[in-house]
This record gives structure tokens, C-alpha cells and sequence, in this order.
């Protein structure tokens, strides 16, 4: 991710000759009547869940946006069984025919998954920070979960209406691509379906086809909300990074959803579905009902709404060639005043030759501590910056 989004279609297929998957949510569970609760990793705004398969450990995200589990080509996992061939979308566009697999049992807390499905991706950015990731599939499957990054907890239930007594803001989600929409308001009276999607580490980003639509509706409202536009790229997804595009950097004055309104909002045009992400977990833990498709939103501090508080995107890096590049940066925010410009390649730091994309991402940088990026710019002039602020160099 930034954002990583894989949508799966229900038939799919290679070649004509190959052998076609077909997406199913089916799990045989190892318990009935059973409440779990796992004690998961919030880092970054990504949720991570422990399992365990054919007695080794592994660090998985917990991803709604991801219709089905992932497993990568550079760690693959023992003992899966070859299921065919399936066709993957990702958040930048990319489509691409994938093997599909049926895992080994897996071990989550002391339940145990059993048929569990996955596709096989290559690893958008390289690095091992995860193992895989645990999608919608588990939701699909019939379980009620409740995801509570406070208290750090993962709850599981097969249990009917387990949740019901539950205080929390509820409405219904509605299945596209087999992954949740739920319905969120950012201008005034308009109102669109929206992914939420763990996957991502943003609150909230806007799809550029609806923020357009939008604009068309209420001009005046969405123009007052704009904090600028730059051309140029942020999203990497397993088949690359995106194509160039015109940006749109917004701060909205609030945005509503189940009757929760978050204000002061800053927010990305996206050139993918608009999607509320992890991000939006800070505020609440939030419940899946897949009986009856409801989505229930519950605010830790039982108010209707808060203050988002977030700070704009305003750089962000890309692969270009292999090689770490400004794919994106504000031009009201400190890394563009500091002399960073889109299509800049990272060529050293400190003096230190920065020898690719990978090495980059995993550098050991220490917050608040100044910085000398060696770069070159599309017309192959070097020149150095200098830059304090770091938060937004990890993909």
C-alpha cells in the first residue's frame, strides 16, 4: 500500500487450457459455539495478526480490503495444494492472472482454519515486515469479528448476534468483488460506497472519478476544500506503481459515516476505489456481522464525533527503474520547500550511495535528525537536500 488492494473475480482463468479457481469463502472451523479473542500488532496503522502453519510462525496482515489470503513468491509456504489460476486487480489498476492455493491448516489463536484459499503475489515492496495476509475471506466465511486496535484485540465468534448487545453505530455494507462497501459522506449531501480497507493506512482517500462527480454537484463547497494539486504517483500495488495523474491534496471540514463525523479530515484523490482505511480504527473498533451484513462502528469514547487530527501526505516515494524516486510531493509542504520536486532519485544519503529501492525503504533513519539526500532530477542535475522530517519514508 501505500495501498495494496487485490479484488478476485468469482471465474477466472489463465488460458483457455488452464485450469480455472473459483472464489470461495468456505472454512472448516476446528471449534462451534466458540468466542476467541487474538491479541494482535498495531504498527503504522497496519494490523497484524500471529498464525501458525505446519508448526512455523508467521506475521500476517489483517486485510479487509483483500478478498482473499496472500501468500508471497519470495517466502512460499509448505504444504499448499495448487488450486488453479485467478485473476488479481490491485489498488493501482494492474490486472494479472495469479496461482491460487489452498493453504495447510492454519492456527489462529485457538481456532483452526482449515481450506483457507490464497493467491500467490510477488511482493510489492520487498522486505519482511509480513508473511502474507489474512483477507475478507474469513469474514465471508460466516465468522462475527470485531477488531479493537485500543485494547489490541482480534475478536472471533461464531456465535448468532454475539455482538448484538453491543453499544455502536450500525449500518449495512454490501459485498463488491467479495470485499465490504459501506456507505460515508465527505461534501455536504453527497454520499458514496466506500471500501473499508485495513489494508490501507490512510483514514480515508477519495477516488478521483467520485471526487470529479462530485465536484460537478457542489463546486463552490468542494473547491473551499482543497489545499492543492500536483501531478504524480503514490500508490504501489503488486503489479507496480500507478500511472501519473493530477493529485488532489483536500482538507475536509468532515466527513460522516454511520452517523460518526470526523472533521478536519486531510485526505489524497486516489486514482483506485475511495476506500476508509486503518487509519479510522483510532477512533473506533468497528464490527462485522456477516449474517446479516451489518458494519458496526463503536467510538472509544462513545461520542459521536471527534477531531481527525491527521497530517497531510506531503511526500511520497516510488520505485522508479529500481530506484527510490519522489513520486510525489506537496507544494505547500516542507519536504517541497526543502527543494524536493517530483521525479527526484534518491542517489545518496549522507554521502552514502543508496544502491536500490529496497535498501531505501529499510534505511535506519532516526526521527528527528537531519538528513542530506543526494538527488537527481529528470534532466540528470545532482544537487543535495536537506530534510528533518521522516514520517512518510516508509511504504
Amino acid at each position: 500500500m501505500n495501498r495494496w488492494l487485490t479484488i478476485l473475480l468469482t471465474w477466472l482463468s489463465i488460458s483457455a487450457n488452464a485450469q480455472q479457481a473459483r472464489y470461495a469463502a468456505s472454512l472448516t472451523l476446528s471449534a462451534s459455539n466458540f468466542v476467541d479473542t487474538v491479541t494482535i500488532e498495531w504498527e503504522h496503522n497496519r494490523i497484524y495478526v500471529p498464525v501458525e502453519i505446519g508448526g512455523k510462525h508467521y506475521r500476517f496482515l489483517f486485510d479487509t480490503g483483500a478478498a482473499q489470503s496472500v501468500v508471497y513468491a519470495d517466502m512460499p509456504v509448505g504444504g499448499c495444494k495448487p488450486a488453479g489460476f485467478i485473476r488479481s486487480y490491485d489498488a493501482v489498476g494492474g490486472i494479472s492472472s495469479v496461482p491460487m492455493v489452498v493453504l495447510p491448516p492454519i492456527r489462529l489463536g485457538r481456532l483452526t482454519l482449515t481450506g483457507c484459499q490464497a493467491t500467490i503475489q510477488q511482493r510489492p515492496v520487498k522486505g519482511h515486515q509480513m508473511d502474507g495476509i489474512l483477507g475478507f475471506n474469513l469474514i465471508n466465511s460466516g465468522l462475527s469479528v470485531k477488531i479493537d486496535v485500543r485494547h489490541r484485540q482480534l475478536i472471533l465468534t461464531d456465535t448468532k448476534d454475539f455482538f448484538n448487545r453491543e453499544q455502536g453505530l450500525e449500518t449495512r455494507y454490501r459485498l463488491k468483488y467479495h470485499v465490504p462497501y459501506i456507505e460515508v459522506s465527505p461534501f455536504g449531501q453527497y454520499k458514496e460506497p466506500t471500501l473499508f480497507d485495513t489494508g490501507s493506512r490512510s483514514i480515508y482517500a477519495m477516488s478521483r472519478q467520485s471526487f470529479d462527480a462530485c465536484q460537478q454537484q457542489a463546486g463552490s463547497l468542494v473547491a473551499s476544500q482543497i489545499e492543492g494539486r500536483s501531478m504524480g504517483r503514490h500508490a504501489i500495488g503488486h503489479s507496480g506503481v500507478e500511472e501519473r495523474s493530477e493529485v488532489v491534496f483536500l482538507r475536509l471540514s468532515q466527513l460522516r459515516m454511520c452517523d460518526f463525523t470526523l472533521r478536519n479530515l486531510h485526505a489524497l484523490t486516489v486514482q483506485g476505489e475511495s476506500h476508509l482505511g486503518a487509519g479510522i480504527l483510532n477512533y473506533g473498533a468497528v464490527v462485522f456481522n456477516p449474517r446479516k451484513k451489518r458494519f458496526r462502528f463503536q467510538p472509544y469514547d462513545q461520542r459521536l464525533e471527534a477531531e481527525a487530527g491527521n497530517k497531510q501526505l506531503d511526500i511520497a516515494f516510488v520505485s522508479e527503474q529500481g530506484m527510490p524516486c519522489v513520486g510525489l510531493v506537496w507544494e505547500q509542504g516542507k519536504p517541497y520547500a526543502q527543494g524536493f520536486r517530483e521525479g527526484d532519485i534518491i542517489v545518496k544519503i549522507d554521502g552514502r550511495p543508496v544502491q536500490d529501492f529496497t535498501q531505501f525503504v529499510g534505511w535506519a533513519f532516526e526521527r528527528g535528525r537531519e538528513y542530506r539526500f543526494t538527488v537527481k532530477n529528470r534532466q540528470g542535475i545532482t544537487r543535495e537536500v536537506k530534510w528533518v522530517r521522516i514520517e512518510n519514508l516508509k511504504n
